[in-house]
């Protein structure tokens, strides 16, 4: 019994002992450098913006700024910066015009599917194990059920590890490239069967026979330093009313003249 008390009184007394030592040598500075230096490359890492530049049948070029809660994309559609504490609304934006317009949300992934429906995903097969520009990651296979055509492959997907974005921003990112399921990594390649759209009359759709479309096939992923200006539109643009005054205005207010321009221009 005495010896199992004096055993234990002598690890505390050797944790203690140790705990001391580190924070004499601490105070000495050895290792307060090397703490400070872990500090700068935990903050580092933190301010790290995932850059992504790639290809697509819908979007041509796309460009995008994935960091934490925040999404920064630009295509042939325009630029869009979407940020999870106004979650509801899509900053779009018109470089030309130097204008911007503040869109729900719904109302803006609606549009990104105006010529294609994005075919909903029943379920995976189990993920293979792979590399992407030198990075862990995984391949999917997502399927569902066709009609006549019975249980068909609808998406072909990769992703690597989600270190960038909060859930709920990996969620818009994923519904962006008309994904219905989020249970997987941050999509960086996606070939998906879509529905193209025939006609919409009195809110009827008729689709037309499912296609393949590269939705993202990304050649270039980097790291890039975070600025402030990296989410935000220049202070100085004007805000639209509507999406009209985004697409013609010069002021964010639509104007005879600003037609007027616009047709002129489009037939020199």
């Amino acid at each position: 019994m005495f010896e199992n008390e004096q055993a234990k009184g002598k690890r505390l007394f050797s944790f203690v002992s140790a705990l001391f030592t580190c924070l004499c040598l601490s105070m000495n500075g050895l290792p307060a450098n090397a703490l400070k230096a872990t500090a700068k490359t935990a903050t580092a890492n933190k301010s790290k913006v995932l850059y992504i530049e790639g290809t697509s049948d819908i979007f041509v070029n796309f460009k995008a700024r994935a960091f934490r809660s925040n999404i920064h994309i630009v295509s042939r559609l325009g630029g869009s910066i979407w940020k999870e504490q106004a979650a509801e609304i899509v900053t779009v934006y018109n470089n030309e015009n130097k204008v911007f317009f503040n869109q729900p949300v719904e109302t803006y992934l609606t549009e990104l599917r105006q010529d294609y429906l994005p075919i909903p995903i029943e379920e995976f097969e189990p993920p293979l194990k792979t590399v992407f520009e030198g990075r862990p990651a995984k391949k999917y296979l997502g399927y569902a059920k066709l009609g006549k055509m019975g249980r068909q492959c609808v998406v072909e997907l990769t992703c690597i590890e989600n270190n960038w974005l909060t859930p709920v921003a990996h969620r818009m990112w994923c519904k962006f490239l008309g994904l219905n399921r989020y249970d997987f990594g941050l999509p960086v390649l996606l070939t998906q069967r879509r529905a193209s759209i025939v006609s919409c009359e009195e809110k009827v759709v008729k689709l037309g026979r499912p296609v393949w479309v590269r939705v993202l096939v990304t050649n270039n992923i980097k790291e890039v330093p975070y600025t402030a200006e990296c989410f935000a539109v220049n202070p100085n643009w004007k805000q639209a009313k509507d999406k009209a005054a985004l697409l013609f205005s010069q002021n964010g207010n639509l104007e005879a003249n600003d037609l007027d321009d616009f047709f002129r221009s489009d037939t020199k």
